[in-house]
């Protein structure tokens, strides 16, 4: 069984994933408009920039979208501002 060398765009889209992933998480509790379309776009870009992360890539694109909403909905219900 060889190993397959880990490319550098792999693993800076993985960090990518991973920053997307917390940043959709600080989106619920703080500005929902800003950080979670800034954790879409990271999470964009690492989906693009990777070959073997894509399952990893494609649940921060999710995470991240489902951030938005929800983000958006606490912060409409609460009547806070949205950025």
């Amino acid at each position: 069984m060889s190993a397959v060398p880990a490319r550098r765009a792999d693993t800076v889209a993985g960090f990518l994933c991973a920053f997307s992933l917390a940043l959709s998480g600080i989106a619920l509790a703080r500005n929902p408009a800003l950080l979670a379309t800034a954790a879409i776009l990271v999470s964009l870009v690492a989906a693009r920039m990777t070959d073997t992360h894509r399952t990893f890539a494609a649940l921060s694109v999710v995470v991240a979208t489902l951030a938005f909403f929800v983000g958006m909905v606490i912060a409409i219900v609460t009547n806070h501002a949205l950025v």
